[in-house]
Order: C-alpha cells, then structure tokens, then sequence
C-alpha cells in the first residue's frame, strides 16, 4: 500500500515530483506551440494561394 503524500502548502497536489505549476506551464507551450504551427500552415497556404490568383508583386511573408 503506497503511503499518500500531504498536499503543498498552497493546495496543489504535485504532478509526479514536479509542482503543479511546472505541469501547468509544459501544457501552456505545448498549446502554444500548436496554435503557432497551425498560423504557420494556414500562413503558408494562404501565400501559395494568393501566388496563384496574383501572381508577381511585392512579397509580404518571404517562405
């Protein structure tokens, strides 16, 4: 039987031998992470897109 660990001194439980708010910031750059490759795709096609109905012109994303 595994003996229980007491909760810290602000309430949080620990995620494995992290605090909580280590865990809570790993979550926070993964989210971010994906939020900034999915911009990054939708940037993308959308200059691919824009090269093929107008093509020629200043660039505005250099890919």
């Amino acid at each position: 039987m595994q003996r229980r660990r007491a909760p810290l001194s602000d309430g949080f439980d620990r995620v494995g031998p992290f605090h909580p708010y280590v865990a809570f910031a790993g979550v926070l750059l993964l989210d971010l992470s994906i939020v900034l490759m999915l911009l990054g795709g939708v940037t993308l096609i959308g200059d691919k897109v824009e090269d093929v109905i107008w093509p020629g012109g200043p660039e505005w994303v250099d890919l």
